[in-house]
């Protein structure tokens, strides 16, 4: 069935993508059972073969993770939306999964008072039940380091974790079109699995410090037992923190406290960092390889321009020209875009140039005087070739009296003949008498 596209702009929700073979080691089993005339012969022996499908489980490649938010290490109000990690593979989330279908993945969000990260051997940091169950699913190496969840107690825990259904809820599947986003070039489908916590970070008087993590639940039926007497720990595969606090987290709010003294005062009799502009000296090298020095003003820093500066370079506008240079060059969309548009800017210079050589050609055709074009009006089929031979003539003297005269003559002669296309990756016909070439061998016709 043919997949209908997304329009630029637009999602597509889907509750769920499982894949047919969830992550293990599989048994498959062949026969060949043949059928016929004659007498029968033994069975062939059955083929057994053993395929492991795997999938990420105790930890969760940086190259997984497409986006998240809140970002790493930011500070803001990000009490008003729930955290989420978007990943790339649209069934990672299935990829294990429990005999229900929920899925293994969960996104807990924890204050930094609620519970800490611990790292150590698989064996000791999940406790010998929950790696004995974990081992009996699929073998694991008991001394692989892991990084685990464990909650300051049973009633935090059982606070911070979804429950089964919830989980099931909480993952899902969006379906876009990257073509108009930052994402255009760098992923293939648009598909991306989405986990979302079941907890907003809420900020008090004071900024609050929140850490989300990633974890896994293969295996962990225990996790929502009712006879539990303490906190299991969990497995974390990807962990970021942030800060939530009452403001913050917009651009209003980043420049209006900006630090306007980044750099702090000069030592004691030491000239400033910054000139009267706010430009900060730099050292550089000309193109002759002789050093110098620059001029560097941050982007937000306005300046009036000087009609005639006497101080060192201001390199502002080339570094800011610079960095849009790259950002478009990483663009994929936007390159295919630019090279589109040279390619049909180059078309109608040509075209127009193309025009303006048939008016200067036929000006300086018109400038030989009537007696040629009254015998090329005059010929015949049988005077084609003297007057080729004639046109020879006029264009050797037209291009001794006068180099942009023999190109238009030239041209002229070509345009009439109607014999010569142009190819508009190479030079016009109508110049090749001034382009730098080749002697072709005496006797051969040029």
């Amino acid at each position: 069935m043919t997949e209908t596209p997304v329009a630029p702009g637009s999602i597509r929700l889907h509750d769920k993508v499982t894949p047919t073979l969830t992550a293990g080691i599989y048994r498959f089993r062949s026969k060949l059972d043949v059928t016929g005339t004659g007498t029968a012969g033994g069975s062939p022996p059955e083929h057994l073969t053993h395929v492991q499908v795997s999938a990420p489980r105790l930890a969760l490649d940086a190259s997984e993770v497409t986006g998240h938010h809140p970002p790493r290490d930011a500070v803001g109000a990000f009490g008003d939306r729930l955290p989420h990690v978007v990943l790339g593979r649209r069934t990672l989330p299935w990829e294990r999964r429990f005999t229900d279908g929920t899925p293994w993945l969960a996104l807990l969000v924890v204050r930094a008072d609620e519970a800490s990260l611990v790292t150590g051997p698989l064996r000791t940091t999940i406790g010998e039940t929950a790696f004995t169950r974990l081992n009996g699913i699929e073998p694991v190496d008991a001394n692989r380091a892991v990084v685990g969840l464990r909650a300051k107690d049973l009633a935090t825990f059982r606070a911070l974790l979804p429950s089964r259904d919830d989980v099931r809820l909480l993952t899902h599947v969006r379906q876009v079109n990257v073509a108009d986003t930052a994402l255009a070039g760098s992923d293939d489908d648009g598909w991306f699995a989405v986990v979302t916590a079941n907890r907003l970070p809420l900020g008090g008087t004071t900024p609050t410090k929140y850490t989300a993590c990633l974890v896994s639940l293969e295996g962990r039926e225990d996790a929502w037992a009712s006879n539990l007497t303490s906190p299991p720990t969990l497995i974390v595969l990807a962990s970021w923190p942030f800060v939530t606090s009452s403001a913050g987290g917009t651009f209003e709010h980043v420049a209006a406290h900006l630090d306007l003294g980044a750099f702090g005062a000069p030592p004691a009799g030491q000239p400033p960092l910054v000139d009267a502009d706010g430009a900060l000296a730099l050292a550089g090298t000309r193109r002759d390889g002789s050093p110098t020095t620059v001029g560097y003003r941050s982007p937000l820093l306005g300046a009036a321009p000087d009609p005639l500066p006497a101080g060192p370079d201001d390199v502002t506008g080339d570094a800011a020209f610079e960095l849009g240079r790259l950002l478009a060059a990483a663009d994929g969309r936007f390159i295919r875009e630019v090279v589109a548009w040279h390619r049909a800017a180059d078309d109608a210079a040509r075209t127009d140039s193309a025009a303006t050589l048939r008016a200067d050609s036929a000006q300086a055709y018109a400038a030989a005087g009537p007696a040629p074009r009254r015998a090329a009006a005059a010929a015949s089929a049988d005077e084609a070739d003297r007057l080729a031979v004639a046109g020879a003539d006029l264009r050797a003297a037209a291009t001794s009296a006068d180099p942009l005269a023999g190109l238009g003559a030239t041209f002229a002669q070509r345009l009439l003949s109607r014999t010569t296309r142009a190819d508009l990756w190479q030079a016009h016909p109508g110049g090749d008498s001034v382009i730098p070439r080749q002697l072709r061998p005496e006797g051969e016709d040029s």
